[in-house]
């Protein structure tokens, strides 16, 4: 799978040399993997599993998570999308603006936090690049905080005039810090949209480090993920930190005027060695393990683990007649799980085990809260009405906290927390029923394998009933109306 070469290409490594971490050696070598390499668009991407160890990854993890001065950005229905901060150095005052949102400097900066950021820079580049002088450094980084599975961010590109990513090259360094996410790169067409046929998705591990280089940001965007809703409260949270240079400084900055650049090829004071897979014709790159480079592959959502990524979908390959992600397919084929993977399922397995064991001990099968389908509801849902009938367990307490949160700021006023569940419950069955006769009336000749199956029981029948009887009694006194009128005009 291959990117098009650009019919107008951007400026040749052999004319032009380019500050390339990917290329001279650093970090893990042996283990580094190529993601992109796109010399016609002039665009490399690098991925360094594990830089750090576990050991190290897990101490900064709890050192920014405590001392970071966080920020938390809102989306456009008031909820948490992520939080934020930056952090900048070498005497450099400026702020960070990206969409709607800005990122200042705090004034009063935690020393620690302020330390903490000095020795990770200081470990990171003494690995990714050893040549490298620590005044070429990069000046800046922008960290996010991910509380869980459902907080991410969208399509976008760092093409901010701080950084010149959209007229020269510029270097992205980002390391991943604590619970796995898929990080998605596209190129972009003519209206700054991602092109869904050229997706090359990368999972980002803890104590990662992916690279972004040349003019990735110019002709490539970016997106990190959502978790499918079933299992997103369950995630563990992570930390990422991109370093950037900042090349134009702001008005405002002390260095305004002071010449600031991007490192050169010539900096690294190593001799840099381009990787086997370079082909002159057309870009190189492998989003997908050995065994799913061939069979074909199509945009839909994943049938076992309901990830639909992005627009309805992602890219997936069809193994025993279901078609699945990359993550699934390799499970169905013997392949290892992932540990969080294992670990959130495991966790949801205990919740809808333990709704389904109060199910059968205290007989609620015919009564709306007995959850039918206890695997088709949202944690939130299982938890609040968990918690309505019995302990919940300890290790899903903190999920608890946060599903109790989230039903506190609800627009429902006056309600109690099984009303706001059944408002909540009625508007899944009817989500369910629109979808299955979408279903019905797109495909009217075949079985629909996993649709909703409705049921109708005593309260629904009732209900129905006393409007069916209510209807009947205006129709009646409508009727008698008419007749008397007839009665006068008559006599």
């Amino acid at each position: 799978m291959a990117w098009e070469p650009l019919h107008a290409p951007e400026a040749a490594l052999e004319s032009e040399p380019l500050f390339l971490l990917g290329a001279n050696g650093g970090g893990n070598a042996k283990d580094k993997e190529t993601i992109i390499w796109d010399e016609s668009r002039r665009c490399f991407a690098f991925r360094w599993p594990s830089l750090l160890d576990q050991v190290s990854a897990k101490r900064f993890f709890q050192d920014l998570q405590a001392s970071a001065p966080w920020d938390q950005l809102r989306g456009r229905h008031g909820n948490v999308v992520r939080s934020t901060c930056w952090y900048v150095r070498n005497g450099c005052s400026c702020g960070y603006t990206y969409g709607n949102a800005r990122v200042g400097l705090t004034r009063s900066i935690c020393s620690q936090f302020k330390k903490t950021m000095e020795d990770l820079t200081a470990l990171v580049f003494s690995s990714l690049a050893p040549g490298l002088s620590p005044d070429l450094w990069p000046n800046s980084a922008n960290l996010n905080y991910y509380a869980d599975g459902l907080q991410s961010v969208g399509w976008h590109a760092d093409d901010e005039s701080l950084f010149g990513g959209k007229c020269q090259d510029c270097s992205i360094v980002s390391l991943s810090l604590g619970g796995r996410r898929e990080f998605w790169i596209a190129l972009k067409d003519d209206e700054a949209e991602p092109i869904k046929e050229t997706v090359v998705e990368v999972d980002l591990q803890d104590g990662d480090v992916l690279s972004m280089e040349g003019m990735m940001q110019k002709h490539t965007m970016h997106f990190l993920t959502r978790e499918p809703h079933h299992r997103a409260p369950f995630w563990p949270p992570r930390i990422n930190i991109t370093w950037r240079w900042i090349v134009n400084h702001r008005p405002c900055c002390f260095l305004r005027h002071s010449a600031t650049s991007a490192p050169c090829a010539k900096d690294l004071h190593v001799p840099q060695s381009f990787p086997g897979e370079r082909v002159a014709s057309s870009p190189w790159m492998k989003p997908w393990p050995d065994e799913f480079q061939h069979p074909p592959k199509e945009w839909r959502c994943c049938m076992q683990c309901r990830h639909n990524g992005w627009q309805g979908g992602r890219n997936c390959v069809e193994v025993k007649g279901e078609w699945l992600c990359r993550h699934c397919a390799s499970a169905c084929r013997g392949q290892e799980v992932d540990p969080t993977d294992r670990m959130v399922e495991e966790l949801r397995r205990r919740l809808v085990g333990k709704v389904k064991l109060l199910q059968k001990k205290r007989c609620l099968r015919n009564s709306w809260e007995s959850f039918r389908d206890p695997g088709r509801y949202s944690p939130t849902l299982l938890l609040s009405w968990l918690e309505s009938v019995d302990e919940v367990p300890e290790d899903l307490q903190k999920v608890l906290q946060e599903a109790q949160a989230e039903l506190a700021t609800m627009s429902v006023d006056g309600s109690s927390t099984k009303e706001k569940l059944v408002i909540q419950g009625d508007q899944e069955r009817r989500r369910q029923n629109k979808l299955l006769q979408h279903r019905r009336k797109k495909h009217p000749d075949k079985a629909q394998k996993g649709g909703a199956v409705l049921r109708l029981d005593v309260s629904e029948l009732y209900i129905a009933a006393r409007r069916s009887l209510s209807a009947l009694a205006v129709l009646g006194s409508l009727g008698l109306m008419i007749s008397y009128l007839r009665f006068i005009l008559i006599v």
